[in-house]
């Protein structure tokens, strides 16, 4: 799910061009956190070892099996404490 870029991150992530996610497209968009993801994308990190998403992603955006849609509803990035606390804040 990609959304709106959020104020502290206004150059996006990455472009939706029709349905298929990419590096680059006619504008960015931010990664929202939510996916669904087959096994197969995790297949080449050992069991026991870390990856990373982004790393994943991107190969196979670069192959074009990543697509994606706009989340239209609410969403907050509470990627840090601070922001954390301040939706706290904000829903109390």
């Amino acid at each position: 799910m990609l959304v709106a870029n959020p104020p502290h991150h206004l150059q996006g992530d990455f472009a939706l061009n029709s349905t298929r996610v990419a590096e680059t497209g006619k504008s960015k968009l931010t990664f929202g956190g939510i996916g669904l993801y087959r096994p197969e994308l995790f297949s080449s990190i050992r069991p026991g070892s870390k990856g990373q998403l982004a790393t994943l992603l991107r190969a196979a955006m670069a192959r074009g099996l990543v697509s994606g849609e706009v989340h239209g509803g609410v969403w907050h990035d509470v990627g840090t404490p601070a922001r954390l606390f301040a939706l706290n804040e904000r829903v109390a």
